[in-house]
């Protein structure tokens, strides 16, 4: 029998259905702070709060009346992971309002189960997040414990030499860490400690949920949490703190070097020696975190000023697809030379911001057909998960079995300069060099650099992986399998179209001005050749000081049509040589553990094909129109 992928709890990504009820009624967009939105869900939760405390109270006097000994909840450990903020933390809430003294405490695991820990750009957030989560909470009195090794032990050792009673955690997505916590409950548990796990790092549902349909049939029903207050007052402290390590013997911040790469390490030993030893050099150069640190505004209450600024542009119209609104005639969320796009994909990512709160000040801020745009793709994050948890190797094996036997052609030179930023294609190049110096491009320049490593330069999805979970600060095992498997054919869903790196280009920088910025080379071409330097005349490059080949490089490869057809070609050859997996309408299935199919779509012109007869279509400028161009048939584009 076939299964939807609906069934599944994870959904077409491209086809995803989010039902939200009314606006509800809310003031005025806030400023941004710890408290900007108050909701009437906000003060019921602080009402049933100081319910819970009275009750407390008399429960411990009649007990006394009656000659008893109340037994003293204690002292509580609340293990920080991907939670570094006050508002919307369960685990830090319950722990505040039921234990005599909290402890935070963070554990490097040094035998981390996941096969792509947190490295590089990502690793750099993580360190300025609990930086200044540790901030917020010495504003409360408290501060975060760190520790290194073998995270179950250390969790153990804090717990007994502090005397604590119980254990508080928010629980982590991915397949491998939601083994390790269940190991480590048991553990604690079998100690004789009181253990509490809660979600908080979702916006509507965990992977391992089972999702209920609706009664009609029609999609899985969402369920809707709002966000717990933040957490204030003081955090008492326990009787004695534990050791803790300098949050620098963790190494997170360590960020000298260059160009890093090959190796994919954190930093260069020389350079970092010579920074730690106060030697004077180049920062701008030397630390290739230094833009990161001027680009980016850290903590959670710089997420949520973000927020709101978004909230504002997204209530001017700026976020709204093309065409769907008056004021939106030029791209809206695709502009890369605009910061219409939110922006909140880091925050989200590493716990500064909590997705149920995005979503309740979205539902407050902006009406229905404004926010399910982009409501949609933050639930993507949860469908991301639970992909993963079904797919646990997706992030290196091909959901599609047939295509881990396709043939790539791409070589290790193309690779290196799409990595660098050197493919002679300019918008493809600003966007990894911005990727490079700040960890972050908008997503609709992640699916042209994506597609132009994979279609053009034909080479594996995987590639393209490895290089994002390095480089990007919003690294996500589970987003970039689905993503990295979607863009190379062999993910549950599909991309139906493919970027033109020129077309984008004048789609998304209309004036160059994105390219001028990270590609500063270029920055005196005239706007008619900002995205296609070879087309200009001699006269123009030289007075613009752009010599190809010299100030700019040439293009990685100059016929995009040739190289197209090449890639196609190797996909058609991977579906001739596995029939049994192709449908006689074109599409794909897969067999699940359970014997059940699940039917997946394939890209139109890939579906169509066949070896004597290959069309290449392709989106020119917005990934939903309905305008398909046909590359053989299209004359002074490519060349």
């Amino acid at each position: 029998p076939d299964v939807s992928l609906s069934s599944l709890g994870i959904g077409s990504s491209n086809r995803a259905i989010l039902e939200l009820p009314p606006a509800l009624t809310s003031s005025s967009i806030g400023s941004g702070k710890m408290q900007a939105a108050s909701s009437s869900s906000t003060f019921k939760e602080s009402k049933e709060s100081v319910a819970k405390q009275r009750n407390a109270r008399r429960a411990r006097r009649r007990a006394e009346a009656r000659g008893e000994q109340p037994e003293e909840p204690g002292g509580c450990v609340v293990l920080i992971r991907e939670d570094c903020r006050l508002h919307d933390n369960p685990a830090l809430h319950a722990a505040a309002e039921s234990s005599v003294w909290v402890l935070p405490l963070y554990v490097h695991d040094d035998e981390d189960p996941s096969p792509w820990p947190v490295r590089g750009a990502g690793l750099w957030w993580r360190h300025e997040s609990l930086k200044t989560f540790d901030e917020s909470l010495a504003s409360l009195g408290s501060r975060i414990i760190y520790r290194k090794g073998k995270l179950v032990e250390q969790v153990m050792d804090v717990l007994l030499s502090t005397g604590a009673k119980s254990l508080h955690f928010n629980l982590q997505l991915e397949p491998w860490h939601h083994v390790r916590d269940q190991d480590l409950e048991s553990a604690a548990k079998n100690l004789g400690f009181e253990v509490r796990s809660f979600t908080a790092m979702v916006m509507k549902f965990e992977p391992w949920e089972a999702r209920a349909r609706k009664s009609d049939g029609e999609g899985p029903v969402q369920e809707r949490t709002d966000p717990l207050p933040a957490v204030h007052g003081k955090l008492a402290a326990p009787p004695e703190w534990p050791w803790s390590l300098p949050i620098e013997a963790l190494c997170y911040g360590r960020t000298a070097g260059r160009k890093i790469p090959p190796g994919f390490r954190q930093f260069n030993e020389k350079r970092q020696a010579m920074k730690e030893a106060g030697v004077e050099g180049d920062a701008k150069e030397d630390d290739w975190a230094y833009e990161m640190r001027r680009f980016w505004p850290m903590g959670e209450v710089a997420a949520m000023r973000r927020l709101e600024e978004w909230l504002k542009d997204a209530a001017w119209g700026c976020y709204f697809p093309p065409g769907l609104h008056p004021k939106d005639e030029v791209g809206g969320r695709f502009r890369a030379d605009k910061a219409w796009t939110a922006m909140l994909s880091p925050y989200l990512r590493f716990g500064d911001l909590s997705p149920r709160y995005v979503d309740m000040r979205c539902r407050q801020a902006l009406p229905f057909e404004l926010r399910q745009l982009f409501l949609k793709r933050v639930v993507w994050r949860d469908k991301a998960y639970a992909q993963l948890y079904r797919c646990p190797d997706s992030h290196s094996v091909s959901i599609r079995p047939m295509y881990e036997q396709q043939a790539w052609s791409g070589t290790r030179l193309a690779l290196r300069r799409w990595q660098r930023g050197e493919t002679g294609f300019p918008l493809v190049d600003a966007a990894m060099r911005q990727l490079w110096k700040v960890g972050w491009m908008c997503n609709h320049l992640r699916h042209v650099t994506a597609q132009f490593l994979i279609e053009h330069l034909d080479l594996s999805w995987k590639d393209g992986f490895a290089w994002y979970d390095y480089t990007l600060v919003d690294t996500d095992v589970a987003i970039n399998a689905m993503m990295w498997q979607m863009g190379g054919h062999s993910g549950i869903g599909a991309w139906n179209f493919v970027m033109h790196p020129i077309y984008a280009g004048k789609k998304v920088d209309p004036e160059g001005n994105y390219v001028r910025r990270w590609m500063p080379e270029l920055r005196h071409l005239p706007t008619e050749y900002i995205h296609c330097p070879w087309e200009a005349p001699v006269g123009a490059r030289i007075s613009a000081n752009v010599l190809v080949n010299g100030i700019y490089w040439q293009r990685v490869i100059e016929d995009l049509v040739a190289a197209r057809l090449v890639h196609q070609r190797h996909v058609i050859d991977v579906r001739k040589r596995f029939p049994q997996y192709v449908k006689p309408d074109g599409n794909e299935f897969i067999v699940l553990s359970n014997g059940q199919k699940l039917n997946l779509e394939v890209r139109d012109d890939i579906r169509e094909n066949d070896a004597d007869n290959i069309t290449l279509m392709m989106t020119p400028d917005d990934p939903r129109s309905s305008l398909r161009r046909n590359l053989g048939n299209t004359k002074g584009v490519h060349s």
